[in-house]
C-alpha cells in the first residue's frame, strides 16, 4: 500500500465513488460543488442523518449515544487523554455553586437547582465532555457525595459555597474566586475564536471598511489605537470612549460595532437602546460587562444623565444593584462605543470623555452616490467575520499593534486629537440659550434675580427643567446667595459678581441701589415685558401716599 493510500480517508472514498458514480451515469466531470449536492441530497433520506441532525438541533450533538462515534479530548500529541476520578471531580466541582441549601450553574445563576435535578445534570454533562470516562450509578453517588457533602475536602474539589457576588476580572479562566470560605463567580468569558492560532494577521478588509466609513486617516488611528488599547488591556479600562455620529442611516455604525463585540465575545459584551439602562437601577449585570454598545444615544440638554454616564466612562469603581440583590461598590472594566444619528451638541466644550467620529459619507443608504459600492464592501465584511479564524486573524494584528505617542487610552488629548465634528460642537458652545440669557440680563442692566423668578427668564428662551436654571446662571458666572429685602424674609437669589448685595442694597463701583429698587424698576419691567409681571414687588409709590392722605376729613 502506497503512502498516499494510507492517508487517505472515508471521506476520500466516498467522494471517488460519488464521482465515478456521476461520470458513469451522466459521461461529465462533475465539479466538486455538484457531487457535494449530490452527497447532501442522499444524506438526507438516511435514516440515520435525519436522527444525528434532530439530536444536533436538541443541543445532543456531543452525548455518546451507543454506536454513535464521538469526540475524544486529545493531548498536544493527539493521544486522548484519560481522565482520572480525581481531574473529573476537580471539572464538575467547578462548574457548580452551592448557596442557601440550593445549586447554581455558574454560567446560569438566574436558575436555582435541587439536588436531585443535580445529579441528573452531572451524569450528562460528564457523559457529553468526557466520553471516554466510564460513570455507572454506583460512581455517580459517590461522585455526588464527594461534591455535596464533603465539607473538609481541599477547595476545588467539592462544590463552594457562593458569596453571593458577581464581578468580571478579564483574561482569566478561573470561574471562581475564592476568598474567606466562599467564592465570587468571575462572569468574563474567553471568546471560542481565541483558541484558534491565526494564520494571516492583519486588518485586511477591516481596514478597507474603516477608510471608507471615517473620513480621514486620524481618526481611522485613533480609533484603532483605542481599539487595540483595549483588547490588550482587558483588566484595564479607558478614561474615554468611541462615539460614532451621522446624520443619516445606514453608514456603517452597527457593522462596526458588530465587528467589535465578536472581538470581546458576545457573552462579554451588552447592547443597550440609549443610554438609560446603563445609568439607571438594576445596572449592575451590564457594568460586568467588558464591551457597552450603547445605540441611538441622545442625551437632553443639562440632564443629569450624561453626567452619569461621564462617571461611568471615566470611573472604575462605582455603586451598583442587581435585581432581588443590596446595592453594593462594583469594580468595572468597561470600555464604551456610542453610536448616534444627532449631533451630541449636549457636551460640554472640550469633554474628555468622548472622542466623536463623523462616520457620514457616500455610501449611506438610499441615496448615497457610493451606495453600491459600499453595499458590495459590507457583504465582504460581514461574509468575512462570519468565520471564527477570520476574528482570529483581525485580533492577533490588533494585540501587535504599536500606538502612536499622542495616544493616551487614560486621558483624551483634545487639543491635538479633536475631529472635526468635536470642533464643532465647541464652536456652538456656550449654550445659545446661555448667549441669550446673558445678553437679556445685561440688555435691562439687570444684576439681581430672585430664584422664584429665574426659571421664568430662562423659559422665555427654551422650556427647560426647573433644576437647569441654576447651571444656566452658574455657567453666566452669577453667584447665588439669600438675602432679606422689602422687610420681607430671606430669600435665595441670583446675583451678577460685581453686584456686591449687601444690607438690602446692590453696590457697584459709583452707583448703588435698593435691592427693592433694582426689581421694581428694572426687572419687574423686563419681566412684564415678556409677558410675566410681578406687581405684587413693587413698593408703594411716595406720591400716591402723599396723595391718599391729603383728604379735608
Amino acid at each position: 500500500m502506497s503512502d498516499r493510500d494510507e492517508t487517505r480517508s472515508p471521506v476520500d472514498l466516498d467522494y471517488d465513488l460519488m464521482r465515478a458514480a456521476v461520470i458513469k451515469t451522466t459521461g461529465t466531470e462533475p465539479t466538486e460543488d455538484e457531487i457535494e449536492d449530490l452527497a447532501l441530497e442522499a444524506a438526507t433520506s438516511d435514516p440515520e442523518f435525519i436522527l444525528s441532525e434532530q439530536r444536533a438541533v436538541q443541543g445532543l450533538a456531543n452525548f455518546p449515544f451507543k454506536g454513535q462515534d464521538v469526540f475524544y479530548r486529545l493531548d498536544g500529541d493527539g493521544t486522548p487523554v484519560v481522565l482520572t476520578d480525581i481531574d473529573v471531580l476537580r471539572e464538575v466541582a467547578a462548574w457548580f455553586v452551592r448557596r442557601e441549601l440550593v445549586f447554581f450553574d455558574v454560567d446560569k445563576l438566574e436558575k436555582p437547582i435541587v439536588k436531585p435535578d443535580l445529579a441528573s445534570i452531572i451524569y450528562r454533562r460528564i457523559r457529553s465532555q468526557f466520553p471516554q470516562y466510564e460513570i455507572g450509578p454506583e460512581k455517580l453517588k459517590s461522585l455526588l457525595d464527594a461534591l455535596t457533602n464533603n465539607p473538609t475536602a481541599d477547595p476545588g474539589l467539592s462544590i463552594p459555597v457562593w458569596d453571593g457576588r458577581t464581578i468580571i476580572n478579564p483574561g482569566s479562566m478561573e470561574k471562581l474566586s475564592f476568598s474567606n470560605g466562599m467564592v465570587a463567580i468571575n462572569v468574563w468569558r474567553k471568546p471560542h475564536y481565541r483558541t484558534l492560532k491565526p494564520k494571516h494577521p492583519g486588518l485586511g478588509v477591516f481596514d478597507e471598511f474603516l477608510a471608507f466609513i471615517f473620513k480621514n486617516l486620524p481618526e481611522k488611528e485613533v480609533f484603532l489605537d483605542w481599539l487595540s488599547w483595549c483588547l490588550q488591556n482587558e483588566d484595564d479600562k479607558p478614561g474615554w470612549a468611541i462615539f460614532l455620529f451621522s446624520a443619516r442611516h445606514g453608514t456603517g455604525k452597527s457593522t462596526l460595532a458588530s465587528i467589535v463585540k465578536q472581538l470581546f465575545g458576545e457573552a462579554n459584551a451588552s447592547e443597550q437602546q440609549g443610554v438609560k439602562p446603563i445609568i439607571s437601577r438594576f445596572n449592575k449585570p451590564i457594568l460586568l460587562k467588558k464591551l457597552i454598545y450603547a445605540e441611538e444615544v441622545k442625551v437632553a440638554q443639562n440632564s443629569d444623565d450624561g453626567n452619569k454616564l461621564k462617571t461611568l466612562i471615566s470611573e472604575r469603581q462605582t455603586m451598583a444593584e442587581s435585581k432581588g440583590k443590596d446595592i453594593e461598590p462594583i469594580d468595572h472594566r468597561c470600555c464604551f462605543l456610542l453610536t448616534t444619528n444627532h449631533k451630541p451638541i449636549w457636551l460640554e466644550p472640550g469633554d474628555r470623555r468622548f472622542y466623536i467620529i463623523n462616520v457620514d459619507h457616500e455610501g449611506y443608504a438610499a441615496g448615497g452616490n457610493l451606495y453600491e459600492e459600499f453595499v458590495e464592501l459590507i457583504a465582504r465584511v460581514k461574509h468575512t467575520f462570519q468565520s471564527d479564524q477570520a476574528i482570529a486573524d483581525l485580533y492577533a494584528a490588533l494585540i501587535a499593534r504599536k500606538h502612536s505617542d499622542l495616544f493616551n487610552a487614560h486621558s483624551l488629548n483634545v487639543n491635538a486629537l479633536a475631529t472635526e465634528v468635536m470642533q464643532e460642537i465647541n464652536a456652538l458652545s456656550p449654550d445659545i440659550v446661555e448667549e441669550m440669557l446673558g445678553e437679556f440680563l445685561a440688555e435691562h442692566k439687570i444684576l439681581f434675580v430672585p430664584v422664584r423668578y429665574a426659571s421664568k427668564l430662562v423659559d422665555y428662551f427654551a422650556h427647560r427643567n426647573p433644576n437647569a436654571t441654576k447651571y444656566s446662571f452658574d455657567r453666566l458666572g452669577w453667584k447665588k446667595k439669600k438675602f432679606a429685602w422689602g422687610g420681607k424674609g430671606a430669600a435665595w437669589a441670583f446675583y451678577h459678581p460685581d453686584a456686591h448685595p449687601e444690607r438690602g442694597n446692590i453696590a457697584m463701583s459709583g452707583y448703588q441701589e435698593s435691592i427693592e429698587e433694582h426689581i421694581n424698576l428694572k426687572l419687574a419691567v423686563a419681566l412684564t415685558n415678556i409677558g410675566f409681571g410681578i406687581a405684587h414687588e413693587y413698593i408703594r409709590d411716595p406720591a400716591q401716599e402723599l396723595k391718599d392722605d391729603d383728604v379735608p376729613f
